[in-house]
């Protein structure tokens, strides 16, 4: 799926594991905004000056400008009329804070009672401190809320394999629908209705295309509970039978990609699962769509939008929004743009200077894929920029990048909406074998904060997707 909503991807079976690459260190901890912030707005950064982002970028992502495989310009926000955050968000999490703290599961409790809460909607955790032991946790509880209320949506996610020399070699096709029981905008959490199973968020995956793949369907269960595992089943039309999947493969690349299920928007793997740390703060510069902070408004007016959805069946609620079809990536303008790029060189973006949060996590499973992910949680809208990912003996393997939006003022519930001009797209640099896998190529119509119907999530309905 493209990066506007993210990238949900579903791992059916183990098909690779990247061989060890070279180690790569973090964003400086405690760098200072000043140097970075005063570059000259539109500045390129590329092969020529890629110096002036050291101690701001990943090593291993770094070492692509130096190379000249990237070139984005460095864009400041300020007067666009667009926010880096949603101003509804912010005023509602303000409400939650001093409520909630984290047990030794890593769950999300209420601090009177103990317990888990029915619903939380907003950050759990609006005023983090860097001297808190748990502040790393509690980051990443902020920022998976950040998708809850970005609501339950259905899209097409198209998967790329990008080569270098070869462009995209090849591309499968997932129909995706993501239900969220839990965080949403009052007015759309309304919908949700009961939840007898107490699942946090469920999620189900038809792919569409090439033919060699059509039919594999995947589903998945997470529950609100620390200590409950998710439920996940799968069906392959060749083998004509649902079988339940372990949840511990989910960070194993899907059919052959080098995304995985546990990277999805950009970390969707359950809290209670990893141990984390707060590595400490600093200045990243993150990629924005490029042509939104320009925009004086949504390239089309907002009342255009058309409310959601007949791609979903009973819904009555919610936005459909639909993308101009742009190059996103250099392989689609080799001779223009993206000449002289690596051909999953994001042609789209910005790089933005943003005050982070740097977290460490690590997976209590030892048989986990990685050893470790290195993440960048932003201070202020608590989303997530660029993604180190090591072996167990700390080499960086992979580096996943996501694309972030300004969020617009609409007409209507829920106030204001992330939207980016061109939808964008999500890419995993495979360090090691020097290639990519692209989410979100082509961008394809999204309905946002709709109401689906319990059965599309029913295990006996598998089957009928599949065929």
């Amino acid at each position: 799926m493209h990066a506007r909503r993210g990238t949900i991807i579903f791992v059916l079976l183990s098909l690779i594991a990247a061989p060890p690459g070279r180690a790569a260190a973090a964003v400086t901890p405690g760098a200072s905004s000043a140097a970075i912030t005063e570059v000259p707005n539109g500045t390129v950064l590329s092969k020529d000056n890629w110096q002036i982002a050291q101690g701001h970028l990943p090593d291993e992502i770094l070492e692509l400008y130096k190379r000249g495989d990237y070139a984005n310009p460095i864009r400041k926000i300020e007067g666009s009329k667009g926010s880096v955050y949603d101003p509804r968000l912010k005023e509602i999490s303000q409400q939650n804070a001093g409520k909630f703290d984290i047990d030794e599961k890593g769950t999300v409790v209420d601090k009177t009672t103990g317990k888990r809460p029915p619903v939380i909607i907003g950050w759990p955790f609006p005023d983090i401190q860097a001297s808190d032991p748990k502040a790393g946790i509690k980051a990443t509880w902020n920022y998976l809320y950040t998708l809850h209320w970005g609501g339950s949506f259905h899209t097409v996610s198209p998967l790329n394999w990008v080569e270098r020399g070869s462009g995209v070699t090849r591309r499968i096709e997932i129909d995706v629908h993501f239900k969220y029981y839990d965080g949403q905008p009052p007015e759309f959490q309304e919908k949700v209705g009961e939840n007898p199973l107490n699942i946090l968020n469920r999620t189900m995956g038809v792919v569409r295309s090439p033919a060699d793949v059509q039919g594999i369907v995947s589903l998945n269960w997470r529950f609100r509970e620390g200590d409950k595992a998710d439920q996940a089943w799968t069906y392959v039309p060749a083998l004509r039978r649902v079988r339940p999947i372990n949840p511990a493969n989910r960070a194993d690349g899907f059919l052959g990609s080098d995304l995985s299920q546990d990277d999805g928007p950009y970390f969707d793997g359950k809290p209670e699962e990893f141990d984390f740390k707060l590595l400490g703060d600093g200045w990243v510069l993150a990629t924005y769509d490029d042509k939104g902070i320009e925009a004086p408004s949504w390239p089309k007016p907002l009342d255009q939008m058309t409310p959601a959805s007949p791609l979903v069946e009973h819904s009555d609620i919610g936005w459909r929004i639909s993308y101009p079809q742009v190059p996103l990536i250099a392989a689609q303008e080799p001779e223009g743009a993206g000449k002289g790029l690596a051909p999953w060189a994001p042609l789209q973006v910005a790089l933005v200077a943003r005050p982070v949060w740097i977290v460490e996590a690590v997976p209590k499973n030892p048989y986990y894929l990685y050893g470790k992910q290195v993440m960048y949680f932003d201070k202020e809208n608590f989303r997530g920029y660029w993604k180190s990912k090591y072996d167990w003996k700390g080499s960086v393997l992979m580096n996943y990048q996501v694309p972030e939006s300004l969020f617009w003022k609409i007409d209507g519930p829920p106030g204001y909406m992330r939207i980016s001009y061109a939808g964008g797209v999500a890419i995993v640099n495979n360090v090691k074998a020097d290639r990519a896998t692209v989410s979100g190529l082509p961008v394809a119509d999204t309905d946002n904060w709709i109401d689906i119907p319990e059965s599309v999530y029913e295990t006996e309905r598998i089957v009928r997707y599949g065929k």
